[in-house]
């Protein structure tokens, strides 16, 4: 009997200031989705670090593909994000579906389900390809795809730090990263490159008395 093949994608890091985004791709055969829902997968969000590093091997172990890729800083600053996470959607998902044959792709929305959906046809592929918002609530797929992302990232930020200083999360709803900003910003003169300086976030930061 064919083993039915479905997979999730999602994103970590589109709102930080610091760093990169993450975008995965976990292609999993049904039969061991089971395994991922009795081993507590879940939104990346809502669960503690140490529970999404336990976690990602796991998923790769039970995966048949993953694809990761990320988006700099300096093409956001150039790019209109959206387009970016499209464009960047429609090559994971293109590549995968040239490697293993999947049947379903659940997607969490970043912008219209209906408008991603129909760019994800003009690939002309045969899996069924369904987009939600908070996809990565409902489906363990996504939810997979999610805790990869944010584990990559994670890592991301913490080899970040080892070269420019704390940065924190990264998030302009941290403390610790606009502190990191504003002392980089008065020691060097200049915003790092790992800074998103389109966010008006900068601007805020950079002006602002003390």
């Amino acid at each position: 009997m064919k083993t039915k093949i479905i997979a999730g994608i999602d994103e970590a890091g589109r709102g930080p200031l610091v760093g990169d985004m993450f975008i995965a791709l976990v292609a999993i055969e049904e039969k061991f989705l089971p395994i991922l829902n009795s081993l507590g997968v879940n939104d990346s969000k809502k669960l503690a670090k140490q529970k999404r590093e336990k976690l990602f091997p796991i998923i790769l172990s039970l995966s048949s593909l993953v694809i990761t890729s990320r988006i700099q800083p300096s093409q956001i600053d150039e790019y209109n994000i959206n387009s970016l996470e499209m464009s960047t959607i429609l090559n994971i998902v293109k590549k995968a579906c040239r490697i293993i044959d999947i049947e379903e792709i659940y997607i969490d929305a970043f912008t219209n389900p209906k408008r991603i959906e129909e760019k994800i046809s003009s690939l002309n592929i045969r899996a069924k390809v369904i987009v939600e918002f908070k996809a990565d609530s409902k489906y363990a797929v996504v939810e997979a795809a999610s805790i990869v992302a944010k584990v990559l990232r994670d890592e991301h930020i913490k080899q970040l730090s080892k070269v420019y200083g704390d940065v924190g999360s990264g998030y302009p709803s941290d403390r610790k990263t606009i502190d990191w900003l504003k002392k980089y910003y008065v020691t060097h003169g200049e915003i790092p490159p790992i800074v998103r300086r389109s966010w008006s976030t900068i601007d805020k930061v950079l002006h602002k008395k003390n």
